[in-house]
């Protein structure tokens, strides 16, 4: 970026966090500084898919070259951001005007005790990020997923570990299973983005424990849209971790037939259910909530689930959320019997009219949280191009940002690019759509690298 260009991104953030202190929201010295920012930055967006402002001792630098010295405005501005713990402030392409409304908004209350990187995810801002400045982050561009996947990696380890001491008869080690959930506790909240790329990862050679770890990653993703923070984040992470646990006493013959079960075998398949809530029960410091969500997350709304006849009762709003993520994660799992589904077949068969399964306010917020082709999925384009999605538009689901890595003939592209599908040609047509995801492994790409 050019130098005054990133200099005047910095002074028109500073110009409306200033405004923002002094006057009300609807004053118009704030109104006018939210437009010179969000215009600034989305200009600047058009050229990069990210601006990246830190702010080192009192030195700002944008896109890694370091500002002139500024005035003592300046230098105040990069001391209070530092002071609230913010090191770091990233926008990315498909920024609106009222992302940066609700960033100015959440900068300007003090009084929260809440973290601004939680702030902003339960207001939805999903292109703009704060957080501190990691050396390793700076010289590598693949950090962010890379330090992401080592985290995921060692969860799907850790929760094997989890599932086999059960499986022996042994108690489930909670120790053991705390470290999981604080690891992705903290992907939730300073890269979400990196966790849910991986979360769509199809592979079914141990698909048991990354469902697992992929249902608690989703669970939790899901409740810091409702705003749960801190150790109840962490508690509905860990119900949902350990939701199927009951189902080391499901016989494989059952777990795995590729076949619709009987109803003798059915039976059998519901008791995990209860099982899972006794395994739970009589763990040493397990969390009270998850024997309560292995216990009822097939009941659905109306009680028409299993296990059958409880009497009358109220789900637990963790039990809702594990009940809709356990579903998705399944259906877009590639299994020994059947191949995972697209997202939007995912999404047509969770939203299905007057179904009694699932909490319709829960399910809303989720399929907006995923989007119709999530970031990471790896998509097949109109032209017969493949490429990775990279980011959604903000408004239209369909027509996400794909990074292109290979050609109309399915040659491997030596520079892959970006392209933006809502991108439109001279004649005012779009050049690009996504047509369908594609499963990697039938391509042989791992689409994380290019993230």
């Amino acid at each position: 970026m050019e130098p005054k260009k990133a200099e005047d991104i910095v002074r028109r953030l500073a110009t409306a966090l200033r405004s923002a202190d002094l006057y009300s929201p609807t004053h118009p010295l704030v109104q006018h500084g939210l437009d010179g920012l969000s215009g600034a930055a989305i200009e600047a967006l058009q050229a990069a898919s990210s601006v990246v402002i830190g702010f080192i001792g009192d030195e700002v630098i944008v896109d890694g070259a370091r500002l002139p010295r500024g005035t003592a405005a300046l230098v105040g501005f990069a001391r209070d951001l530092r002071d609230r713990e913010i090191e770091k402030v990233t926008f990315s392409r498909g920024l609106t005007r009222d992302e940066v409304r609700h960033f100015v908004a959440v900068l300007g209350n003090r009084q929260s005790e809440t973290p601004v990187a939680d702030l902003l995810a339960s207001r939805g801002v999903r292109h703009i990020t704060v957080g501190k400045i990691v050396v390793e982050e700076v010289s590598d561009d693949q950090a962010g997923i890379a330090a992401a996947r080592r985290v995921y990696t060692s969860a799907v380890e850790t929760a094997e570990t989890l599932w086999q001491a059960a499986k022996a008869g042994d108690r489930p080690d909670t120790a053991t299973a705390r470290k999981i959930i604080d690891g992705l506790a903290r992907l939730v909240t300073q890269d979400r983005t990196s966790l849910m790329a991986l979360t769509a990862l199809k592979k079914y050679d141990n698909y048991t424990f990354t469902h697992m770890v992929n249902v608690a990653a989703l669970s939790m993703a899901l409740a810091r849209t409702l705003n749960i923070d801190g150790a109840l984040l962490r508690e509905f992470g860990f119900a949902a971790l350990m939701h199927d646990i009951g189902k080391v006493t499901t016989p494989l013959e059952v777990l795995n037939k590729p076949d619709k079960l009987n109803k003798e075998e059915f039976e059998i398949m519901k008791q995990h259910v209860v099982d899972g809530a006794h395994i739970l029960r009589r763990t040493p410091e397990m969390p009270a909530l998850a024997p309560i969500v292995a216990f009822e997350h097939h009941l659905k709304q109306d009680l028409s689930g299993y296990p059958e006849k409880i009497g009358s009762r109220k789900l637990n709003l963790c039990t809702m959320i594990v009940s809709i993520t356990d579903v998705f994660d399944a259906l877009r799992s590639n299994r020994v019997y059947r191949q995972g589904l697209p997202t939007a077949r995912i999404r047509a068969i969770l939203g299905e009219q007057d179904s009694p399964a699932f909490n319709h306010v829960l399910l809303k917020r989720f399929i907006n949280l995923m989007g119709l082709f999530p970031v990471g999925n790896l998509v097949r384009l109109s032209t017969d191009e493949l490429g990775v999605v990279t980011a959604e538009h903000p408004s239209d689901p369909f027509r996400p940002q794909v990074k292109i890595l290979t050609d109309r003939k399915g040659q491997k592209l030596e520079e892959p690019f970006l392209a933006n599908t809502w991108d439109r040609d001279a004649r005012g047509e779009h050049s690009r759509a996504v047509v369908e995801a594609i499963d990697p492994e039938t391509v042989a790409i791992d689409p994380l690298q290019y993230l």
